[in-house]
């Protein structure tokens, strides 16, 4: 068994400071500090969708999780720009992006909390998609996957 070493709140604070100030030979980012970048999103994440279900009208939470995670990824837009800069290359960073999918399935009421794994997240994929793309019309199958 191997471990990771963990990285620290200040090293992550400097991969997003660096990736502010754009440069011609930027330091890489380890798996590691994708991963604890990735924790960092998924956190604040919960916390939008939560105050997002909490506050949403009957009927609208579809709606609500879409512009909480929209928010989001403007107020972080640092970390959400190296997210999804490193998702395609980093096999670790793309493995934990699963939660972030199945949260934003089982938040918009797209998932249950006991549907299986691989469902969920393939809504979720989805699901983050259109929000990205400002559509939120989803396939009638993917929107009764649970």
């Amino acid at each position: 068994m191997t471990f990771t070493k963990a990285s620290t709140f200040a090293e992550l604070n400097a991969v997003l400071d660096q990736a502010r100030r754009p440069s011609a030979h930027p330091a890489p980012v380890t798996e590691a500090q994708l991963l604890g970048l990735q924790h960092r999103w998924t956190t604040a994440l919960s916390a939008r969708l939560d105050e997002a279900i909490e506050f949403a009208h009957p009927g609208q939470e579809f709606e609500a999780i879409a512009a909480a995670w929209r928010t989001l990824a403007r107020d972080l837009a640092t970390l959400r720009a190296v997210l999804d800069a490193n998702q395609a290359s980093s096999p670790a960073l793309a493995d934990a992006m699963r939660t972030e999918y199945r949260m934003l399935a089982v938040a918009a009421g797209m998932a249950e909390l006991d549907a299986p794994a691989a469902a969920a997240v393939q809504v979720g994929r989805e699901f983050r998609e259109l929000i990205r793309t400002d559509h939120l019309e989803l396939a009638p199958e993917l929107a009764h996957a649970s």
